[in-house]
């Protein structure tokens, strides 16, 4: 009794972070004891969810997977954060006129409805203010705008809490990445990185500059774009296209080259013809928005790229856009933050967990305030 009466005065402050993806549930649970933070647990459950299934049955498909990982491994922590990303979101630096808190509260969905192309009353809008500045002589402030399809943060809602969670914020995605960045990079860090996230249907793209996020952008070229060329070169589906992505590689060097074409390995020759393509076509999306970054007179360019996400694992991926970008490429260790890391996660899962790891690292406060 005592004990139930505690947690109700005191709730436990754990956080599992769940990051919903196409292909998979990435699943953290982070807990702190005097400052020391220790993952509690962790998941990955691959979705195995046709195409044409209804949105209803899906959700509470997911929402079963979540609970039975839960029930499984004896989770007690009850407060979820989850995110979105892809068409469902739109984020926005603007600047607006310079409003007290108060009135921008009163006031936001009119001056931010010019920037946000959906009805402004089928969205959750939300804004964060920078920092202060003039334009023409007037005073403005910078603004991110932050609107999400209130249908798209319904479903997350709807299967955190048919899991059996409390959902305390639906995040994006990018903004996730941000947070595990805070946690990860080095702490004297003056120049700009590039986050990139490969998911299975979106890549998300951030540009952080001294710790604050400048640029967000989602592209769809993903992990199911790479299947679907290497499907239509060697004429396979889609799971035997994504089998293959998984043992072959991207042929960079020609030594690469040479040893594919000694050993006669067609299958591997076309899967990095096929990858290669499908990179070169990320390359170009990146680039305008590298450009689009440094058109707003930043005082650094990218010194270095952040990969992430299940594409990650792609033979050689690093290297690949490393040449093309012309800066040191790092695949993201999400968990480099902790003592150690579990001796039972394999290795290819830890690049995916970025997301999820971004999302337990939020704060109660986060919400409390």
């Amino acid at each position: 009794m005592l004990s139930k009466l505690l947690k109700n005065i005191f709730p436990p402050k754990d956080v599992i972070g769940i990051d919903i993806g196409n292909y998979a549930v990435k699943i953290i649970w982070l807990s702190e004891v005097k400052k020391v933070l220790t993952l509690k647990d962790w998941g990955y459950i691959p979705l195995s969810i046709k195409a044409d299934t209804p949105a209803e049955e899906k959700k509470a498909i997911i929402s079963e997977e979540i609970k039975t990982y839960l029930k499984k491994k004896n989770v007690q922590a009850k407060n979820a954060v989850a995110s979105i990303s892809g068409n469902a979101v739109i984020v926005r630096y603007v600047k607006l006129p310079k409003l007290s808190k108060k009135e921008l509260d009163l006031t936001i969905s009119v001056e931010a409805e010019p920037f946000i192309p959906f009805d402004i009353k089928d969205v959750n809008l939300t804004y964060c203010i920078l920092n202060e500045s003039t334009e023409d002589g007037d005073p403005k402030i910078d603004t991110v705008l932050v609107a999400a399809k209130r249908e798209a943060v319904q479903d997350k809602l709807d299967i955190i809490t048919g899991a059996g969670l409390d959902p305390l914020i639906i995040d994006v995605d990018s903004f996730a990445l941000e947070t595990l960045y805070d946690r990860i990079a080095p702490k004297d860090e003056k120049s700009s990185v590039l986050l990139l996230n490969m998911g299975q249907k979106v890549t998300n793209l951030s540009i952080v500059s001294q710790g604050v996020t400048r640029v967000v952008r989602d592209i769809f070229i993903a992990g199911a774009t790479f299947d679907k060329a290497i499907a239509k070169v060697l004429k396979t589906d889609a799971a035997g296209a994504d089998a293959l992505k998984k043992t072959k590689t991207v042929l960079v060097s020609d030594e690469d080259k040479e040893a594919a074409i000694e050993s006669f390995d067609r299958d591997g020759i076309a899967v990095s013809k096929a990858a290669a393509g499908v990179l070169k076509d990320l390359y170009t999306e990146v680039s305008r928005s590298i450009d689009f970054y440094l058109s707003q007179g930043v005082e650094h360019s990218v010194s270095r790229i952040m990969l992430s996400g299940g594409m990650a694992n792609l033979g050689n991926i690093g290297k690949f856009l490393s040449a093309e970008f012309k800066v040191p490429v790092e695949i993201v260790n999400p968990l480099s933050f902790l003592p150690e890391i579990p001796k039972n996660m394999p290795k290819d899962v830890l690049p995916a967990l970025a997301v999820a790891t971004g999302l337990a690292l939020r704060k109660m406060k986060d919400w409390e305030e």
